[in-house]
């Protein structure tokens, strides 16, 4: 759980460059206004991937579901690596570099 703990910052760090990444790109490319409703819903959304973080490590504490195959540091570890390519898919459209998907 002290694992979990000590990558919470990493996670509010990935966290806060995607809602600040998709804010510049909002505001400043696209020329959208600014609402605070939808930064008070993405800070909301951070606060309760943080508890379930924190809920989880729990969890895992005080049973054994590592059993499962599934640790809460690749929960974690899965969750950074989430919000930090979404914000550098941000960055990119910032950049203007266009970014396309293939089936493979």
């Amino acid at each position: 759980m002290k694992e979990l703990i000590s990558l919470l910052p990493t996670l509010a760090i990935a966290i806060t460059m995607n809602i600040a990444a998709g804010m510049y790109y909002n505001i400043g490319t696209r020329r959208m206004h600014f609402e605070l409703s939808l930064l008070a819903s993405g800070l909301l959304k951070a606060a309760i991937v943080t508890f379930m973080f924190i809920g989880t490590a729990y969890c895992f504490d005080a049973t054994d579901l590592s059993a499962t195959g599934v640790t809460p540091m690749f929960i974690m570890t899965s969750a950074i690596g989430l919000y930090v390519g979404k914000a550098m898919i941000s960055l990119g459209k910032i950049l203007g570099v266009n970014i396309t998907a293939t089936n493979i």
